[in-house]
């Protein structure tokens, strides 16, 4: 007999309840709960798991320049006055970034993809099959469900504040199917890390060596770079460190950047450069995409800070993913500024560049910042044409250093900017202070002092929700 692989059900358990309420009591025609280990594997091929962030989330940062206008009969590029309604909200910091009737997608489709995996977790406790397959499926679902919400607690939450953890309220945690929960109100910053932190721990001895079919399903070297990341956002340097070594003794391999080839004619993902896609490039420990993945790909406008931290080198970063000529075509980028076109899916999961870098960071904070320079240098080494090593003997400056690798590695990756930003914004000498400018040219400010600081408000629907459970 065919089996319909839909989970049931897939629907937003916070903003659509209300038409769930018996949806579990009644299963759809042409529907079918699956009974077996297998049926609760492929699953894990759901198309629907392979996002992870939306690419609206590079608007709060500080790499893209938003003008307030363009010739539009030239230019393309996104600005103040061609944004729809929400991004300008996001780009300028006002809240709520979408209305009382709108949904913010990102927060509805990471809800959709744990309640899966939680029905996954909740299917195999009755599931028939091998012991081992369904410990394994067990490990692969908790993994994943870590990654959601340390990616949900990263974008929605502030910075990790070990001091005050237990009273900061972040997002709604959820551990299993059961859609007629009577309490979904937020966790706090502590409760959502210990849960990351128990899944993992309990997942990664059991996840396989290498993944089931390709890098879209979940290793061990991904469950340890998922440990490795959240450790890193909770600033437990040396657990991150333990982490992001134990990945990096699984795969190490980076592209050497210097053999790319760019097609400037070209702009088609595939055609404008040879950079390997998602699966076969082996630096992809665990995929996960942009939603779209091409990500701001021919609308954004480079920041100025941004191109000033490839001065003085011969780097392939800049020389593949931005341009002068988008498309070939000079007379299509405004004079003065440059266009960031990689025409490529960059990954949001786990990588072995986002393992060097931080080893890199650790060790510079916590361990050898002989071995910090070399794991740099050695990054730096398949970015940079005639690249020279990196002598620093300041621990702040080398700790800085590695700050501006990681963001020349993943400029507008979706959260991994903010995230970071956040993470550094109670350290004086690393906090960054945004600044974005109104069509009046009124500076719009993103203090790290500040409680809220490049923190996404939760949307106005689950708020609602939340102040009517009181």
């Amino acid at each position: 007999m065919k089996v319909i692989y839909k989970t049931l059900p897939l629907l937003l358990l916070l903003t659509l309840l209300s038409s769930c309420k018996d949806f579990l009591g009644n299963v759809p025609k042409g529907y079918q709960i699956p009974t077996k280990v297998e049926e609760y594997e492929l699953l894990l091929n759901d198309d629907n798991l392979v996002k992870l962030s939306g690419k609206e989330i590079d608007l709060m940062a500080d790499e893209i320049n938003v003008p307030v206008t363009l010739d539009g009969n030239l230019y393309y590029q996104t600005t103040l006055r061609n944004m729809n309604p929400e991004w300008r909200r996001i780009y300028l910091y006002q809240t709520p970034f979408y209305g009382p009737d709108k949904s913010d997608t990102n927060y509805d489709a990471a809800y959709k993809r744990i309640f899966t995996y939680n029905s996954i977790l909740t299917g195999l406790k009755t599931a028939s099959g091998d012991e081992k397959e369904i410990s394994c499926v067990r490990a692969e679902a908790l993994a994943c469900r870590a990654l959601e919400y340390l990616t949900l607690v990263g974008i929605y939450g502030p910075g990790y504040d070990s001091e005050h953890a237990s009273e900061i309220k972040t997002i709604a945690l959820l551990t299993d199917n059961d859609i007629n929960h009577k309490d979904l109100s937020p966790a706090s910053q502590q409760e959502v890390y210990r849960q990351i932190i128990a899944d993992l721990e309990e997942a990664i001895p059991l996840l396989p060596e290498k993944p089931v079919g390709n890098a879209y399903r979940m290793s061990k070297a991904a469950g340890y770079g998922i440990y490795a990341r959240a450790a890193w956002q909770m600033k437990d340097y040396k657990t991150a460190l333990v982490n992001a070594r134990k990945a990096l003794e699984l795969n190490s391999e980076l592209v050497d950047y210097k053999k790319l080839e760019l097609h400037e004619e070209e702009w088609a993902v595939g055609a404008r450069n040879n950079y390997p896609t998602p699966l076969l490039n082996p630096e992809n420990i665990l995929i996960r995409l942009l939603s779209p993945p091409e990500g701001l790909n021919i609308y954004a406008l480079v920041s100025h800070s941004v191109l000033s931290l490839f001065d003085g080198t011969e780097d392939m970063r800049r020389k593949i993913f931005i341009t002068d000529a988008p498309d070939g075509d000079p007379n299509a980028c405004p004079p003065g500024e440059l266009v960031w076109e990689p025409a490529i899916y960059f990954n949001l999961g786990i990588s072995t560049p986002e393992m060097y870098l931080i080893a890199a960071e650790c060790e510079a904070r916590v361990g050898s910042t002989d071995e910090a320079l070399r794991l740099l240098n050695h990054l730096r080494d398949y970015r940079i044409v005639d690249n020279k090593p990196l002598r620093i003997s300041d621990k702040t400056e080398l700790i800085r250093a590695v700050l501006d690798e990681r963001q020349r590695e993943f400029l507008f990756r979706g959260f991994f900017r903010i995230v970071d930003l956040k993470r550094r914004a109670q350290d004086p000498d690393f906090a960054v202070t945004v600044t974005h400018h109104d069509e009046q040219g009124n500076p719009v400010v993103a203090s790290p002092s500040s409680p809220d600081y490049l923190r996404v408000p939760l949307p106005a629907k689950v708020l609602a929700f939340w102040e009517h459970q009181k």
